[in-house]
């Protein structure tokens, strides 16, 4: 939402200003072409787009110190974009002005791989990175659904987690040092290479999940993990979100470390069918469940996960025999949010992170809230560790449908779930 006294302390874009910024990166970095302006517009969010004034893409630290000084001598409105994978609409320039595109600082800078790190700067795509980790045998383990297209700038900027965050964490607990421009263009360093630090203030820590708020991340240092030796993945189908909801709980209090679980519902269920075609079971619900470790250690894993999903009423459970099986099993889940776009001209994807015990009981407000506002709903996430996304469908050239799907992930967004 704009602020009227927010919107008056900036000054309006002028040709002055153009040619400035022309001369900090070159006029080949610099665009007011309207499809360029249009594609900055927005974020994956289905909200309503703001052009901004002008595109620039910087490639060195040095150039957006330039403009972010240039900026705020000036009063120009800034705001970083990485990929623009984002879905909650926090890369929109509301206030118009600059959009820094970091897209151009994409280099792996060094693999440590003695110490289990890499330097990258803010522009390297998650997929591309791992790839290049791989022949050492590691991998930055947080894993978005957008893992094919977003940026490490932008995963440190929101702080992403993903579908291995049950076992491996989020963003800020792999992040080590971090090269910032603040908003008068100074470049501060901060944290260190040492994965144990006691002493000062966390300003990395701060930076992360900052949203672009506090500073423009210009190179970043993470902490990385060895490739797991074995794997092991399975697939179960419920008759009820509650079977799924106990399974999780007893897994995780029972000592086992999933790597991922993964939740999807019936609605869910359905639009991945019709859209990929992948015959999945049409129960209630479906849980992915996966082991990292070694071959001992996933196999003993994967059978007390049998057992446990069979004391709660398992519908079915199929488990990967090789990696090829294991790609189609992931295939559900990792397809699920394009399923719904193409069942739905709209769809708004909701974060809603809760106690793992109080699952069930935020899906089923969901679904009501859905009922009372008259639109469809399907929900998906990560089960261990109660991170749910209720997906509002819709369609925006429908203004009354629309406007009650506004609402519907506004009070899903509020509700709130007994202790």
């Amino acid at each position: 939402m704009i602020d009227p006294m927010t919107a008056a302390s900036f000054s309006t874009f002028k040709d002055n200003d153009l040619e400035a910024l022309r001369r900090i990166v070159g006029p080949n970095n610099v665009s007011t072409e309207e499809a360029e302006l249009l594609v900055h517009a927005m974020d994956a969010f289905p909200g309503d787009p703001v052009k901004p004034d002008v595109v620039v893409w910087p490639d060195t630290a040095g150039q957006v110190s330039e403009i972010a000084q240039y900026a705020n001598i000036h009063r120009l409105p800034i705001v970083p974009r990485g990929a623009g994978s984002s879905l909650s609409g926090n890369v929109v320039p509301a206030y118009r002005g600059i959009v820094l595109s970091l897209r151009k600082l994409n280099k792996i800078i060094q693999i440590r791989p003695r110490d289990l790190q890499v330097v990258v700067q803010p522009g390297v795509v998650y997929d591309e990175m791992n790839a290049r980790l791989k022949p050492y045998n590691l991998f930055f383990p947080p894993n978005p659904g957008s893992f094919s297209v977003c940026t490490i700038g932008g995963m440190v900027a929101n702080n992403a987690s993903g579908m291995g965050a049950v076992k491996y964490g989020v963003t800020r607990e792999y992040v080590l040092k971090l090269q910032v421009v603040l908003p008068d263009g100074n470049i501060i360093n901060s944290g260190s290479n040492a994965f144990k630090s006691s002493t000062g203030y966390d300003l990395v820590g701060l930076f992360v999940g900052s949203e672009g708020t506090l500073g423009i991340i210009t190179k970043i240092t993470l902490k990385l993990k060895a490739l797991p030796i074995a794997t092991k993945t399975a697939l179960a189908y419920f008759n009820s979100i509650s079977d799924t909801t106990d399974t999780v709980s007893d897994m995780i209090g029972s000592g086992l470390s999933p790597a991922s679980l993964e939740f999807l519902d019936h609605e869910t269920i359905l639009a991945i069918n019709k859209s990929e075609g992948l015959g999945l079971s049409e129960q209630a619900a479906m849980l992915l469940t996966e082991f990292h470790g070694t071959q001992e250690s996933t196999t003993y894993e994967l059978n007390r996960a049998t057992e446990i999903c069979k004391k709660h009423n398992v519908a079915e459970f199929h488990v990967a025999k090789d990696e090829t099986e294991r790609a189609k099993l992931w295939a559900g889940r990792k397809g699920a949010y394009a399923a719904l776009l193409r069942s739905s001209a709209n769809t708004i994807v909701g974060d809603v992170v809760v106690p793992p015990s109080k699952i069930t009981e935020m899906v089923h407000q969901t679904y009501e809230i859905a009922d009372k506002n008259n639109v469809k709903v399907a929900c998906f996430g990560h089960s261990g560790d109660g991170n749910v996304h209720p997906n509002v469908m819709a369609d925006k050239a429908d203004k009354q449908l629309w406007d009650r799907a506004l609402r519907t992930n506004a009070r899903v967004g509020r509700a709130r779930y007994r202790p």
